[in-house]
C-alpha cells in the first residue's frame, strides 16, 4: 500500500473546505489554512444547480442530503417570475421542471449554511483546520512542497491546493497576473424573513439595476442587488447606508420590492464590486494546484461559483485518485486541470457576457434584456448548458471515465 499522502489547502471557505473533504474521503491527509480567526456567518445566500448538487452527492451522500435539509428544495412545478421594475411578469421561467428534466433539483440556500455543511463533512473525514494564518509562499521540488504561512512557519505536503480566493497569494505567486478586473457594478445582498413574498423565486430588472431573489426555507428570502456603478463607489457607503441608497433607487419600482429590502437586517447586507479574470493559461505548478475562485473568478450572473468549486473538488480527487503512485501528484493535477480548465474558462466567460446583458443601463440595453426574456422563457443565455455537467462526465486521460472510486464510494 502506497503511504498516505498529505496535502495543504490555503482557504476555508468553500472551495478550499469542499476540496478538504473530497480529499480527505479519498484518504489524503489535509491541513486546511484560513486566514479568518474563525469560521463565520458569511451572509446571504447562494445557488446550488444541478451540476453542484451531484458534484456534492459525490463528495459524499451526508454532504448531498444535508444540503437538501439546510436549503430550499426546488418543488418540480416552480417557476421563477422574469419581471421588469413595475412588477409586469415578462416570462415564467420552469426552473422546477429544468431539475426534474436534469435529475437534481435548484437548491438555494444560505452561503453560511453550504460553508458549515462542508466544514462537518470536512472534519469527520479527517481533515485539520488551521485559523488565523495565511499561505503567503511556497517553494517545490520533485518530491514535496514547502507552505510558507503568515506565522513564520513552514508546513511541508505532497501537494498544495490554492483555494484562497480571487485575491489568491499563490495564483500571484505562480501566475503573476496583477489583480481582478472590476466589471462595472457592485453587488448589495442580503436576507430578509417574513415577507409575504416567500417563497416566490423572482427576478425584477430595471435599467442598470437587477435584484434577484430565491427563498432558502425557513421563511427567509435571499436577495442580491446588482447595481451598474464605478468601482469603489458602494463598498464606500457602508452597509446601512448602501441599504437606504438601495432603497432610494427603487424608489419607482414595484413597492414589494423595495419592501423586502426595507425589511431587511443590515447586518445581514454585505456590499461587494463585482471582479473576474481572464481565463488562466494554466492552474498548476508541479505539486501546486488552483481551485474555485482562485481558478477560475467569475462573476455571478450565471450563479456558479460555488457550482464551479465543488466540480473542481470532486475532479481533483477523481484524478489523485486515478494516480495513485507516490511520484504522480504533478501528473494528477495536470490531469485535473485538463479536465477543467476549458470548462471553466468557458463558464467565466459565459457569466461575464450574461453580467453584461443583466446590468444593460440604458434603453436599447433594457429593451434587449428584456426581449430576450419574453422570447426564451428564462433569464440566462448559457445556463442549461452550464448545470448539465454531472460526475459522469469527469475525463482524466489515464482513468477510465465515470468509474473514479471517490464516485463509487459516495
Amino acid at each position: 500500500m502506497s503511504p498516505q499522502r498529505s496535502a495543504v489547502v490555503a482557504g476555508g471557505g468553500i472551495g478550499g473546505l469542499a476540496a478538504a473533504a473530497a480529499l480527505a474521503g479519498a484518504g489524503t491527509e489535509v491541513t486546511v489554512i484560513e486566514r479568518a480567526p474563525s469560521i463565520n456567518d458569511v451572509g446571504s445566500g447562494l445557488m446550488l444547480y444541478a451540476n453542484g448538487v451531484r458534484a456534492a452527492g459525490a463528495i459524499g451522500a451526508r454532504l448531498g442530503e444535508r444540503i437538501r435539509t439546510d436549503g430550499w428544495v426546488t418543488p418540480d412545478d416552480a417557476v421563477r417570475l422574469l419581471m421588469d421594475s413595475t412588477g409586469a411578469v415578462l416570462s415564467e421561467e420552469p426552473i422546477g421542471e429544468v431539475g426534474t428534466r436534469l435529475g437534481a433539483p435548484q437548491i438555494p440556500l444560505l452561503r453560511t449554511a453550504l460553508q458549515n455543511a462542508l466544514f462537518d463533512e470536512a472534519a469527520a473525514a479527517g481533515a485539520t483546520v488551521l485559523l488565523d494564518t495565511a499561505v503567503e509562499d511556497y517553494t517545490a521540488d520533485d518530491a514535496s512542497v514547502s507552505v510558507r504561512l503568515s506565522d513564520g512557519t513552514t508546513r511541508t505536503a505532497d501537494l498544495l491546493i490554492a483555494a484562497d480566493g480571487i485575491k489568491s497569494a499563490v495564483r500571484q505567486r505562480m501566475l503573476g497576473d496583477g489583480p481582478p478586473r472590476y466589471r462595472g457594478y457592485t453587488s448589495v445582498r442580503g436576507r430578509t424573513t417574513g415577507s409575504a413574498l416567500y417563497p416566490q423565486p423572482f427576478v425584477a430588472n430595471g435599467r442598470g439595476i437587477q435584484l434577484f431573489v430565491a427563498p432558502v426555507g425557513n421563511g427567509t428570502l435571499y436577495w442580491a442587488a446588482k447595481i451598474t456603478a464605478e468601482a469603489g463607489e458602494w463598498p464606500a457607503m457602508g452597509r446601512e447606508t448602501a441599504l437606504r441608497t438601495l432603497l432610494e433607487r427603487l424608489a419607482d419600482w414595484h413597492a414589494p420590492f423595495a419592501g423586502l429590502i426595507r425589511e431587511a437586517d443590515p447586518d445581514d447586507v454585505a456590499v461587494t464590486d463585482i471582479h473576474d479574470r481572464d481565463p488562466a493559461p494554466y492552474w498548476t505548478d508541479g505539486r501546486v494546484a488552483l481551485l474555485g475562485d482562485a481558478a477560475h473568478p467569475m462573476v455571478p450572473a450565471l450563479g456558479q461559483g460555488a457550482n464551479m468549486a465543488l466540480e473542481d473538488a470532486v475532479v481533483l480527487a477523481a484524478a489523485l485518485r486515478a494516480h495513485p503512485g507516490p511520484d504522480e501528484v504533478p501528473a494528477a493535477l495536470k490531469a485535473y486541470e485538463r479536465a477543467r480548465i476549458e470548462r471553466a474558462s468557458a463558464v467565466v466567460l459565459h457569466s461575464r457576457r450574461q453580467g453584461s446583458l443583466d446590468q444593460g443601463a440604458s434603453q436599447a440595453e433594457e429593451r434587449a434584456r428584456n426581449d430576450f426574456m419574453k422570447s426564451h422563457g428564462r433569464k440566462d443565455e448559457a445556463i442549461l448548458d452550464v448545470v448539465a455537467w454531472t460526475p459522469e462526465d469527469i475525463r482524466l486521460d489515464d482513468a477510465v471515465a465515470g468509474n473514479s472510486p471517490l464516485l463509487a464510494a459516495g
